[in-house]
């Protein structure tokens, strides 16, 4: 049976999706940890100590999502949907709950509540996107019209992030503020990520759904394997190189990032001196980075090919992180607090954000063809454990890079500074190298990761003729 060629509505339909992870991402990132220690009165660390408890439950259910998506037995509805239909209610119901405790409660109490909620949200989030970004990987076989996809995914899932942080700086928090009741504010970021999610997770799964008949079915053999080899699955990846190589560099480039922004509030509030609606103007025009993202991803893939355009873009991205904070520090850029310094350094982020976009669309498209590589090797398709296993990558890399930014912020002094006024310049010297070369030199070093890629286009067209000369199933 031909498989029809992918339409513009069908990659927005898939794209939709990535919501899912945009509302849980944005949510806990910018908001839950600060409403759970300064308007409900968690002890830090408590909350960091939940934090951490639900990740390590993470990091046990991303493979064995992986795993059993993999190897599921497709029926009418394929091997990825109907993890996806599980997760929509539960995750959307947690996401509310999490975000509304009952109130009076102990310290215990609450704790247990963080910790439960989110172990719960992250576990029907990964039900859903480890199947959801499998899906991605199957929807097509063209070397070129993956990054298509990924690309589609990437600007969607932004999309939903930042409408979901301008909605709350400027509508949400505003409003409670006003009625004087600002935790009331930070209640409704669950109901509107909720919202966001179930919206997307809809529209992916039944206007995906078509696709179904057209998807890889695996072998008897794969759908027999126990689940529990699901762990052993993980490290066997990291014994073929193309695999090692892709999750090796998504190591370093997701751990300069969660130093990256985890540092931003310092940097903004401290180092440039922005007001709250100044750090929401500088939030909102990430939104101008995106179609210039999905123009260079295009146009590098197009040109170049695949690995060399990830290591073009993501060195780009390594070069443009010291401008910004290092034309401040030395006295290049206009005045603390000033909007003409908010111009400069939202335009500076502007064109960082559309390189460093676009290398996620493009290491995105990546996956597919490791798992079409990993088939001819094993006889196995796992796309699943492959998304599952950049996940964890993700999750774990981005915790240590936030532990990293909490040693760089006690090097740099800031412990009890409340006011640009009680920040020295030896400190926000300390915090803008840091910042900017030290970010520069690991997502160089992730450059170098990638160089070492090599399923180049031709060698993609071998790989598909040996997958395409299999007997059928």
């Amino acid at each position: 049976m031909a498989t029809p060629a992918l339409t513009t509505g069908n990659k927005v339909t898939y794209g939709l999706g990535q919501f899912a992870w945009a509302a849980k991402d944005t949510s806990f990132h910018y908001f839950l940890f600060f409403y759970y220690t300064q308007m409900m009165g968690l002890s830090a660390s408590l909350a960091g100590l939940a934090a951490l408890l639900a990740l390590v439950a993470d990091g046990i259910s991303d493979p064995l999502i992986g795993q059993l998506s993999d190897n599921w037995k497709r029926g009418k509805w394929g091997r990825r949907h109907p993890f996806m239909m599980v997760a929509v209610v539960p995750f959307c119901l947690s996401l509310i709950a999490i975000f509304n405790p009952p109130a009076d409660i102990s310290q215990q109490a609450l704790f247990a509540w963080y910790l439960g909620w989110a172990i719960t949200v992250r576990t029907f989030l990964t039900m859903f996107t480890v199947p959801h970004m499998a899906l991605g990987a199957e929807l097509t076989d063209d070397y070129r019209e993956r990054t298509s996809v990924s690309t589609f995914r990437n600007l969607l899932g932004y999309v939903g992030g930042l409408s979901m942080q301008v909605t709350t700086w400027f509508v949400l928090i505003p409003a409670a503020t006003a009625a004087g009741a600002v935790a009331a504010g930070y209640r409704n970021v669950g109901y509107l990520g909720a919202g966001i999610a179930l919206v997307g997770m809809l529209i992916a799964i039944f206007g995906t759904r078509k696709r179904i008949p057209y998807l890889v079915e695996t072998s008897s053999t794969q759908q027999s394997r126990a689940w529990y080899l699901a762990f052993s699955d993980v490290f066997g990846l990291l014994k073929h190189q193309s695999a090692r190589t892709m999750l090796f560099g998504t190591f370093l480039v997701v751990t300069a990032m969660g130093i990256n922004n985890t540092l931003l509030l310092h940097i903004n509030n401290f180092f440039y001196g922005f007001s709250a609606e100044q750090n929401g103007i500088f939030m909102l025009m990430i939104f101008f980075a995106l179609l210039p993202s999905s123009w260079l991803a295009a146009q590098g893939v197009r040109r170049f090919g695949k690995p060399k355009a990830v290591v073009a873009l993501i060195a780009i991205t390594a070069l443009l992180q010291p401008f910004a904070p290092m034309a401040h520090l030395y006295g290049l850029t206009p005045a603390v607090g000033t909007t003409a310094l908010l111009v400069f350094v939202a335009g500076s982020v502007v064109i960082h954000q559309a390189f460093y976009i676009a290398y996620i669309n493009v290491s995105g498209a990546l996956l597919p063809d490791v798992a079409d590589e990993l088939e001819i090797e094993s006889g196995l398709r796992q796309e699943g454990m492959l998304n599952s296993a950049t996940m964890l990558a993700q999750k774990v890399t981005f915790g240590l890079g936030s532990f990293f930014a909490g040693l760089t912020i006690d090097f740099a002094g800031f412990e009890n500074v409340t006011v640009i006024d009680d920040v020295t310049q030896e400190m926000v010297t300390r915090l803008a190298w840091v910042y900017g070369p030290g970010i520069m030199l690991m997502l160089l070093a992730a450059a170098f990761m990638y160089s070492r890629y090599r399923i180049t286009e031709q060698r993609y067209a071998e790989i598909r003729r040996q997958l395409d000369s299999k007997p059928a199933l």
